[in-house]
């Protein structure tokens, strides 16, 4: 039962199953939960059926009607203790009468919420605290813990957050914290249960970058840069398949970055010239760069870390950088999610010396838009 056994690492095993690209045995084990489709029947009742009909049994066996907050609780209690033939982390409740289709986004139906069973949790003692420059100038501190299980993962590590915060919880080494894990299996700090007499805290590095510091590679700049690297080549930026974290440090290592986009203009030989590069890695990592070279003009904002925001960024229409620098204040503060304050910003950033080279530079390379 979900109470004893845990998620018994499912979230996992099924995100392994659906990453592969044949098809495996295992796929056969898993099941989905339908309960309504957009502009199909307002009946509940109806659609179960049809459901049914379509084979997806699980939907009309474990869906019932409740009339308060109450029959939920108890329909929530009896799947928590009772055994399932599958794992659950939670119940989900619903309007009978969903809204129109056409309003159907993801994380914004407020005919539908979920509520999660109590999660698992464990005392843990810090072993160490670490700190780190993340790509825009903010430092995250981490607590290092003692390894243990819980519910199906090894945790020997939790986010602090900020350095203000690890201060306001007052977190040293040696203390006891009470960790639970949150959404997506992240464990998080609920408490600290104790603390040692004689307090072991380490020093935080100083506070002195921010979103416009270290866009070229200088020793004390090493952390904000690597930072930077490993975000322009995650999949939601440039998307540089095989250039992860360890590829950018042993780049930097070497001394071969000059500055944020050197990369592009690396050859094989170059590439291949880096130790642990292969010929034939160098090959693909230069095929991959300059495949880089083709992103679109707002993937490469992006990957300079101009401070626009999601929901602005939707509505961007500049594809080349200079009518983005010629934009004011006024005209940055009539897209969604950019005040003044922002708007002072991002005016700020896109003609500031470095931000404004790097620009230079990627018109030479000839990268779209700039």
């Amino acid at each position: 039962m979900q109470k004893q056994m845990g998620g018994m690492n499912a979230r996992a095993k099924v995100a392994g199953m659906m990453m592969r690209q044949q098809a495996a045995a295992d796929l056969n084990q898993l099941g989905l939960f339908i309960w309504a489709w957009p502009d199909g029947p307002q009946d509940m009742k109806q659609r179960l059926a049809l459901l049914r009909q379509g084979g997806f049994i699980y939907s009309a066996l474990f869906s019932h009607p409740v009339a308060d907050a109450q029959q939920v609780e108890q329909w929530r209690q009896r799947w928590f203790t009772s055994p399932l033939p599958f794992a659950s982390d939670g119940v989900v409740v619903r309007r009978e009468k969903a809204s129109p289709g056409r309003f159907w986004v993801p994380g914004q139906g407020d005919w539908v919420i979920a509520w999660k069973y109590p999660p698992a949790s464990r005392v843990m003692e810090v072993r160490r605290i670490s700190f780190s420059i993340g790509r825009s100038g903010k430092i995250a501190v981490v607590a290092h813990l003692e390894p243990q299980m819980l519910d199906d993962k090894r945790v020997q590590r939790v986010s602090v957050g900020s350095v203000s915060r690890w201060y306001n919880l007052d977190i040293g080494i040696g203390d006891q914290l009470q960790i639970s894990l949150a959404g997506q299996g992240i464990p998080r700090i609920d408490s600290v249960v104790w603390r040692t007499a004689q307090r072991n805290k380490p020093q935080p590095p100083a506070a002195r970058f921010n979103a416009l510091t270290c866009y070229f590679a200088t020793p004390e700049c090493a952390e904000q840069f690597l930072s930077r690297l490993v975000w322009l080549s995650s999949r939601s930026v440039l998307d540089i398949d095989g250039a992860g974290e360890a590829l950018w440090r042993s780049l930097h290592d070497a001394r071969s970055m000059e500055h944020l986009f050197s990369w592009l203009a690396f050859t094989p030989e170059r590439l291949q010239a880096i130790p642990g590069v292969s010929t034939l890695r160098g090959q693909r990592l230069w095929h991959q760069f300059n495949l880089a070279r083709e992103r679109p003009f707002l993937r490469w904002i992006q990957a300079m870390g101009v401070p626009i925001p999601k929901t602005a960024f939707a509505r961007l229409k500049e594809d080349d950088w200079r009518r983005m620098q010629e934009r004011n204040e006024e005209q940055w503060r009539r897209l969604p999610g950019i005040g003044a304050e922002r708007a002072r910003q991002l005016v700020t950033f896109l003609h500031h010396p470095d931000v404004a080279a790097l620009a230079k530079w990627l018109s030479g390379q000839r990268v779209p838009g700039f």
